[in-house]
């Protein structure tokens, strides 16, 4: 008879964990992943940007060069940018997910001897479908929590009436993310904290004693694109230099917030696990579609099916002996569903 028990005992009466351990292993990585794709992002925005500053810079430097609207007019460019990001992070992890889920449904059709009608009932329409729901949902967790750090340490300069406008506007949206912050400097563990105080709060020795009670600063900060030292305990040699210092500042601690607390705030792991579980369920309910597919496949001489049905039932003409077989497959998956419904794994 055909090995239909593969079903009953590597789905339907398998808990979650035994049955995905490759993607349990998988899932683990995904923040790995998640970082490195902020990392690159980032570094691509900080090019971006920078390749623009001088353009920004020459337009606000008649006569003289206006630190203020200078600081204004390249955040508001490095903010649309930043958007851009945040769209760009939620489709990669969209495509990590589609990938870990076909990997999912790769395994459930390998139950039902390859099968091509499995993928069809499990994946809404088409792969691509598939991907830009995921993608609509991993955006709007992320933008929940990512664009009110944005708003606060981007659109406007340190000490600016219109931070401080921002920050009350937003309220607890950006108290939420402190309660997700699991990074090791104390300058972040209050965002609203840092978005008044900006980098003063790392590298100011005073403002670090006053306000943390911490003797001593953070690491140096190295200038990537100039590759010079920035002298923080000095004057900025110009104007120009101060709200460089300052604008990457607020790039870094945007980084530092998407790295060490965006993750855990959108609940992103949470939310690839319940699609991951989703498809299972639905693999397991929809009992009485695969009995139906294992005898189509049956009829239409599935070589894989038929390697494990003896010579003596591979005849057509023993309809009648293999759909008993059918029959006590349908039986067992009965049986097991309802064992499933006593005692829930």
């Amino acid at each position: 008879m055909p090995n239909f028990h593969r079903y009953d005992s590597s789905v339907a009466n398998n808990s979650f964990d035994n049955l995905t351990a490759n993607s349990a292993t998988s899932l683990a990585k995904f923040k790995e992943r998640y970082l490195q794709i902020v990392a690159s992002e980032i570094q691509k925005l900080k090019e971006e940007a920078f390749r623009k500053k001088d353009i920004i810079f020459a337009a606000n430097s008649f006569p003289q060069f206006d630190r203020m609207k200078a600081n204004f007019a390249w955040r508001e460019d490095l903010y649309g940018d930043i958007s851009k990001l945040l769209s760009s992070i939620a489709r990669q992890l969209a495509l990590e997910l589609k990938d870990e889920a076909l990997k999912l449904v790769e395994y459930m059709t390998s139950l039902l001897w390859g099968s091509k009608q499995v993928k069809e009932r499990l994946i809404d329409k088409s792969e691509e479908y598939f991907l830009s729901k995921l993608e609509n949902s991993l955006s709007v967790l992320f933008l929940r929590f990512a664009r009110p750090v944005a708003e606060v340490l981007i659109r406007a300069p340190l000490n600016s009436d219109a931070r401080d406008k921002i920050a009350k506007s937003l309220g607890v949206d950006i108290e939420i993310v402190d309660n997700y912050y699991m990074g090791e400097e104390v300058a972040f563990q209050v965002l609203k904290r840092y978005a008044k105080y900006g980098y003063k709060l790392l590298y100011n020795p005073e403002t670090r004693q006053q306000i943390l009670g911490l003797t001593g600063v953070a690491a140096p900060i190295i200038n990537v694109f100039t590759q010079t030292t920035i002298d923080i305990f000095s004057e900025f040699k110009s104007p120009q230099d101060d709200v460089i210092f300052e604008v990457e500042n607020d790039i870094n601690a945007f980084e530092e917030y998407l790295r060490a607390a965006i993750f855990e705030a959108a609940g992103f792991e949470s939310y690839c696990i319940q699609e991951l579980k989703g498809l299972i369920d639905s693999f397991r309910e929809k009992q009485g579609t695969w009995t139906g597919i294992a005898h189509n496949e049956w009829l239409q001489e599935n070589p894989l099916l038929l390697a494990e049905i003896p010579p003596e039932l591979r005849s057509q003409e023993s309809n009648l002996e293999v759909s008993d077989r059918l029959r006590q497959l349908s039986t067992a998956l009965k049986k097991t569903r309802l064992q499933e419904v006593r005692s829930p794994s």
